[in-house]
């Protein structure tokens, strides 16, 4: 494969800054840069890693650009699904940020649409890119897996003050999609056994928090514990018949636990303690934004490697959908011993 040189940003934001530092890391060139303004405080930003980058305020004028090898889109969470469908379909190389829509059937319809032009199209689920993660897929291909126990946490007001309250309903496919695409990256297809949605009030929209149990292709069962607000880590801990537990949490930090470390009680504090042992511990590399260096070297390369393609952007979407469903085919039965019951 040709290895790009010339790139073109759509949005210069946080993330589009993070993606450009990384390039500039690996010697390409930025020649062009979108933002819906000229006055854009994004852009004055982004300048200052790349001053020689023409500004543009026309989308359509950056993709079509001759001098533009391939296209970094870095829009905002609710205009990035608004082009993912015109992207797709360009024959250029395209890394772009999630989402690229909050709809798991119109996803489909857009990248069949665009089947012939996504081989050369990668979406920024960056995390895929760490050592941690990569340690842990490789742990869990060797077998022995046994069970998984999966949190994810999202503060509601803090996206709220950073995306307007229209974000709420799309929370789960803007912020917990990351982690989802790892336990999809790590795991393999995943289907929902049993799930109860708990609904949270914001304004008039609604964020639906999800409890339960999905299972692997061979029948390894995962907690799930989605909610919002929750005071832990986001992470995800796969136990192994071996004794050993490898945990991400952050995910950016591996843990390696194997087996407890007892403290007797003693006359002052009559309880017996356990505390887990740390055999290894593994961090990712935090010289840039987390992941973001390796994607760029595989989207520069045109080797993806384990980088996320529009099939697994999609897959996501499905596993979405599929939580929602199974939450929804849940009630209370009414009865005195308030099971859960389909």
């Amino acid at each position: 494969m040709t290895e790009i040189k010339r790139l073109g940003f759509l949005g210069a934001g946080s993330m589009a800054r993070a993606h450009a530092a990384a390039a500039l890391a690996l010697g390409a060139e930025i020649v062009a840069v979108c933002t819906a303004r000229e006055d854009s405080p994004n852009w004055d930003e982004f300048r200052k890693i790349a001053p020689q980058a023409r500004h543009m305020t026309d989308g359509e004028e950056l993709v079509a650009d001759e001098a533009v090898g391939a296209v970094v889109a870095c829009l905002p969470w609710n205009l990035m699904p608004q082009w993912a469908a015109r992207l797709m379909k360009t024959p250029k190389p395209v890394l772009m940020e999630k989402p690229i829509c909050f709809d798991a059937g119109e996803a489909r319809v857009q990248a069949n649409a665009a089947a012939a032009s996504l081989g050369n199209k990668l979406v920024g689920y960056n995390r895929r890119f760490y050592e941690t993660v990569a340690r842990l897929r490789g742990r869990v291909k060797q077998g022995g897996l046994k069970g998984v126990r999966v949190v994810i946490s999202e503060s509601v007001e803090s996206q709220v003050e950073r995306h307007g309250r229209d974000i709420i309903p799309h929370l789960i496919s803007f912020c917990s999609a990351h982690t989802l695409d790892l336990l999809l990256h790590i795991l393999g297809p995943l289907r929902s056994v049993a799930l109860a949605p708990f609904p949270e009030k914001g304004g008039e929209a609604t964020f639906v928090s999800f409890n339960g149990v999905l299972a692997t292709a061979e029948g390894v069962a995962v907690t799930l514990s989605l909610n919002a607000d929750d005071p832990v880590n986001t992470g995800v801990r796969c136990l192994f018949n071996d004794g050993t537990a490898w945990e991400l949490s952050p995910l950016e930090t591996l843990t390696v636990y194997n087996g407890l470390d007892v403290q007797p009680p003693t006359p002052q504090r009559n309880i017996r303690n356990y505390t887990p042992r740390i055999e290894a511990r593994y961090e990712a590399d935090a010289s840039l934004k987390p992941g973001c260096h390796a994607q760029m070297t595989a989207f520069l390369s045109g080797e993806y490697g384990p980088g996320a393609t529009v099939e697994d952007a999609m897959a996501v979407l499905e596993l979405i959908a599929s939580l929602d469903a199974a939450a929804k085919s849940w009630r209370w039965d009414g009865g005195d011993n308030e099971t859960l019951e389909r």
